[in-house]
């Protein structure tokens, strides 16, 4: 089998393994808060980072939302990164903006970025739905801090969990425009 071939069927092993329930619940989630004039943050790194800005820019056009990728204002987050350390640059550009009605999103195929466990952890302390996306490491930091929803996906390749998770982001945009 070439390499295309081994790539696609782990991703379709991924999403064969993927808790549909769980990414439901997630649109269920963003519906609420699209209702009630609620903020999406999202964060990530590398990859994640796009995932996460690509969602953002989901949400607000075609979810009719407010979101907001952290990693887009990239004068403010380093200048919290620079001042701050690099694992509080998310969290600290969270502080005081949070509100109860709001949820963060961190997307981490380790589990094991402090910068996105740091801003889920704000994001709780602010009363705010937190989400992570991640892969099945059970030792993650991501898994010890355990946001209020996780979706994992399983597959050991990082190009298989960053394609997977992506298209959880497409699926939830799609939940969330059918019926409202």
């Amino acid at each position: 089998m070439n390499k295309i071939l081994i790539h696609f069927s782990q991703v379709y092993e991924a999403l064969s393994l993927l808790d549909q329930t769980a990414v439901q619940a997630v649109a269920d989630v963003l519906k609420k808060i699209r209702l009630n004039g609620g903020t999406v943050y999202l964060c990530g790194n590398g990859g994640s980072h796009s995932t996460a800005s690509h969602f953002a820019n989901d949400l607000s056009k075609m979810g009719r939302m407010r979101a907001i990728c952290l990693g887009d204002s990239v004068s403010i987050t380093t200048a919290y990164g620079n001042d701050e350390g690099w694992e509080n640059m998310y969290a600290s550009a969270l502080t005081g903006k949070l509100h109860p009605n709001d949820v963060v999103i961190g997307i981490s195929c380790s589990g094991n970025s402090m910068n996105v466990v740091n801003a889920l952890r704000e994001g709780r302390l602010a009363g705010a739905t937190t989400i992570g996306l991640t892969g099945m490491n059970r030792q993650s930091q991501m898994w010890k801090f355990l946001p209020d929803m996780l979706v994992q996906v399983y597959g050991e390749d990082i190009r298989v969990q960053e394609d997977v998770h992506l298209i959880i982001c497409h699926a939830i945009m799609r939940a969330m425009q059918e019926n409202g």
